[in-house]
């Protein structure tokens, strides 16, 4: 009877260790399912993170270039002019007798008599007195004296009327600055037959020395019209900014046929002369230039000008 005893003893005594064994071994399994489960977790979570942060430094270093890209492109006055605008005339009016009110900007002051100039279908125009072969001697257009300005971006579209010939072309000041009537900042452009032009930034200054009076502060640039261009008028835009002082930043660019701004400038330069080291209005000249005689006008389409950044 003891030994049945003791081998029932050694019998249950197995068992336990035998459940004893098999709880450990599932709760073991357990938790190495759960440990299993919790590394993935923490290694989802480490990935998420790591792929947010490098996500987050691409969106700033993204961020920073394009500020760096865009700050620098308005440093070389690339891009389209955003700037706010303080003159501006879209000539949409009727005037037999000179130009009358602009949009924003005030009255245009003319050089000249008022029946040289008139604005219709959209146009302000602009009668241009020729001379012979020879350069017409007074110079036609005007300015706004509304606001004055030491960063300006400006922009205008003009075209000849009737379409230029071979052998004749128009002179084009456009100012970007002007501070008195004898001292400005100027892009010369003279449109030639079939849109082609010439361009050169230049400085007028009230001085004592007649040959320092008129100086260019950049190359010029010629760009050949179309020989196909026919009888048509080609309209031309040009834009000019004249930025800050000593020195004072000067750029234009020229583009025809309504084709699209183009993002280089056609000429740069610069200058420090001291009486234009301070804010001036906006205008434009013209003058007959080389003709075969007979009279031209030049219509001015679309002024616009803003404040450069």
């Amino acid at each position: 009877m003891p030994d049945r005893d003791l081998v029932l003893l050694e019998t249950v005594k197995t068992h336990r260790a035998r459940l004893v064994s098999a709880f450990l071994s599932g709760e073991l399994a357990e938790r190495r399912v759960i440990n299993d489960n919790l590394r993935r977790l923490l290694g989802g979570i480490v990935l998420a993170a790591v792929v947010c942060a490098a996500s987050v430094g691409f969106s700033f270093i993204s961020a920073q270039l394009g500020k760096q890209a865009r700050q620098q492109q308005q440093e070389q006055g690339m891009g389209p002019a955003t700037g706010p605008v303080f003159a501006s005339d879209t000539f949409d009016r009727t005037a037999p007798d000179g130009w009358g009110r602009a949009d924003r900007g005030g009255t245009w002051q003319l050089a000249g008599p008022s029946e040289a100039y008139s604005v219709v279908n959209g146009a302000g125009l602009i009668r241009l007195e020729q001379s012979g072969a020879g350069p017409s001697v007074a110079e036609r257009g005007g300015y706004l004296p509304g606001l004055e300005e030491d960063r300006s971006d400006m922009t205008v579209t003009v075209r000849p009327e009737p379409a230029l010939t071979a052998g004749s072309s128009i002179v084009l000041s456009l100012q970007g600055r002007r501070v008195s009537s004898d001292q400005d900042y100027r892009a010369v452009v003279r449109l030639l037959r079939g849109g082609g032009t010439s361009v050169a930034l230049v400085r007028i200054s009230a001085s004592d020395q007649v040959d320092s009076r008129v100086q260019q502060v950049s190359p010029t640039v010629t760009t050949p019209g179309s020989a196909d261009a026919g009888d048509q008028p080609i309209p031309v835009s040009i834009r000019m900014q004249v930025i800050g002082g000593n020195p004072t930043t000067l750029r234009a660019k020229v583009w025809t046929g309504g084709a699209a701004e183009p993002q280089a400038w056609t000429v740069t330069g610069s200058d420090s002369t001291p009486d234009l080291q301070r804010p001036g209005t906006i205008g434009l000249l013209a003058t007959g230039g080389i003709t075969e005689g007979g009279q031209s006008d030049l219509a001015v389409t679309d002024l616009v000008a803003r404040k450069a950044p």
